[in-house]
């Protein structure tokens, strides 16, 4: 064998010998591997839900479903007074003078319907936010209101209307039917608590007599497997 096939041969064989080169190659991608667990670790942390703080504000209440509505009109609305209301631009503000309404005679009003938002200082109602319909809108269910220089007047525009006349009826029987237990899920309740106990006392009725008819070494069968039938055996003529 020559000196030129020797060095052929050993330039081949050397990166198998030489366990440092192949160490350097995977090191990087080791690395890589790593930051990218690492990226999808922090990616993950900014996607976890994160759930409103204040159930009581309703800037919170995206999404209202029956249980999520039952448990607030349960709770009732939370006023907002005791707080610096933000000024905007033009350096005005919402003030608690008005969660009171003047009537024309001189007497006054409680709007309990009227609820603020701290986190995006706007008011709604309370009433029409929790129970509007689709199709039909009022000034302050969705959007709420903000218009501090004419929300006097929106306010009294809005609680004279149709739409919060009929959903604040529907929010008092709402309320009323939940502070005497009668929501319509009751019945529904009452009738899975009876079926449940029902078949706990079959199932207690069961074991009575399997251990009973395994105590007095008596057999089980009988010449017929059918109820109400005769012959039938011991344990299906127990009641």
């Amino acid at each position: 064998m020559t000196e030129i096939d020797n060095e052929e041969q050993d330039e081949r064989y050397e990166p198998l010998f030489d366990d440092g080169s192949k160490e350097q190659e995977d090191e990087p991608l080791i690395e890589t591997d790593i930051e990218e667990h690492d990226q999808t670790n922090e990616n993950g942390k900014d996607n976890e839900i994160v759930f409103p703080l204040d159930i009581d504000d309703p800037g919170n209440w995206d999404k209202i479903d029956q249980n999520l509505r039952d448990m607030l009109v349960e709770r009732g609305p939370k006023r907002v007074d005791d707080v610096a209301f933000p000024k905007d631009n033009l350096g005005r503000h919402f003030s608690s003078v008005h969660y009171i309404r003047k009537l024309p005679n001189g007497e006054t009003q409680d709007r309990k319907w009227l609820v603020y938002s701290c986190s995006l200082d706007i008011v709604f109602c309370f009433c029409c936010k929790l129970f509007k319909q689709i199709g039909i809108k009022t000034y302050l269910d969705n959007e709420g209101l903000k218009d501090w220089k004419n929300i006097g007047h929106r306010l009294t525009t809005h609680e004279t209307s149709k739409e919060h006349i009929h959903y604040m009826s529907e929010w008092i029987e709402l309320e009323r039917r939940l502070q005497k237990c009668k929501t319509i899920d009751e019945s529904v309740q009452q009738q899975i608590s009876k079926e449940k106990e029902h078949w706990r006392q079959v199932l207690w009725r069961i074991i009575a007599v399997v251990k009973r008819l395994a105590k007095v070494t008596l057999a089980f069968r009988g010449d017929n497997e059918k109820l109400y039938e005769e012959n039938n055996g011991i344990f299906f003529k127990c009641d």
